[in-house]
């Protein structure tokens, strides 16, 4: 992905394997984007590190005010939406255009959430370029129309299930975003839809994945 930003004959080439991969299967795992891995191994760190807190240091966050609260955690966040129950804990944080204060975020993982968000709002900015080429579209076209210019942080944990048989720790979906870039750690677990068959996606070190949202698919529609 590197290349993409500097190298216009090896932009082309990429611009193409990102047309290729979302208008076959809408994923794709990007590698070499200028993250650096340390920061995305801190990343995951930082989350687990929230989710290791006793109870009564996460009750603080805790809340089902999705439309106010710029962070918020709660267990099954879309438990009144979903179709399903799913076994897992969430925090979110509306990190752009109007982020949260410092002292709004946990002290635990305040920093790396901080320098995370920097790093992959600039990637995003390149793969909706990337995005936008593919299409015949002028590089900067999404950009223009603000497609990057909001970024929420949704972390999941998916705790041991007692009965594990009854519930999933997340349902299928869709997400109704431009695009998504998906953090996973060394356990696995995701899937995508490809022609009526799940498909594993299984962790790479140092890869993101990029899911095509649907208001990006209305878009270009």
């Amino acid at each position: 992905m590197d290349d993409a930003a500097h190298h216009q004959d090896k932009r082309n080439d990429i611009v193409q394997q990102v047309s290729d991969a979302s208008s076959e299967w809408g994923f794709f795992q990007v590698l070499n984007h200028g993250i650096p891995e340390n920061l995305l191994e801190e990343m995951k760190a930082g989350v687990r590190r929230f989710f290791d807190l006793d109870v009564e240091q996460k009750k603080e966050f805790f809340t089902r005010d999705l439309e106010t609260r710029k962070v918020f955690y709660n267990t099954n966040f879309d438990l009144y939406k979903s179709h399903f129950a799913n076994w897992r804990h969430s925090i979110y944080y509306n990190m752009a255009p109007d982020p949260p204060t410092s002292q709004e975020l946990p002290a635990c993982c305040r920093e790396i959430l901080i320098d995370y968000s920097k790093q992959v709002m600039k990637l995003g900015d390149l793969i909706l370029q990337l995005l936008s080429e593919a299409l015949g579209l002028t590089q900067n076209h999404f950009n223009e129309m603000d497609c990057s210019r909001g970024l929420y942080l949704l972390c999941h944990c998916y705790p041991a299930c007692p009965q594990p048989e009854l519930t999933l720790g997340a349902s299928k979906h869709q997400d109704d975003d431009f695009i998504t870039l998906l953090l996973q750690d060394d356990i696995g677990g995701l899937q995508a839809l490809h022609q009526d068959h799940w498909v594993d996606v299984p962790p790479v070190p140092g890869s993101l994945v990029v899911n095509i949202g649907d208001l990006l698919q209305v878009i270009k529609a």
